[in-house]
């Protein structure tokens, strides 16, 4: 699958799944918190061979610096969440 595909999965997924993650926690973000941290994941999943992990890794980080809160375990959860709706998107591209 072409990576520059992925990268725009990564980035479509976060910009839909992750705010409705938070709904459904009810943590207060702002749109520009959840844009940057879903551009930091597409970009890092160009990397070669660690592109998913680093990918989750740096959403979830921007996520935590940005939101200034002790939301750890709602954003863990709600990257994890858009991450796992990708998973029939890519298996239609493949």
């Amino acid at each position: 699958m072409d990576p520059f595909a992925v990268a725009g999965l990564y980035v479509l997924a976060g910009l839909v799944f992750v705010p409705l993650g938070f709904k459904f926690f009810g943590t207060r973000y702002q749109f520009i918190d959840v844009l940057l941290a879903s551009l930091a994941a597409g970009a890092a999943s160009l990397i070669p061979t660690i592109g998913g992990v680093a990918s989750y890794a740096a959403m979830v980080l921007v996520l935590y610096w940005r939101l200034q809160e002790n939301l750890f375990p709602d954003i863990v959860v709600a990257t994890g969440a858009a991450r796992l709706a990708v998973i029939p998107f890519m298996m239609a591209l493949r």
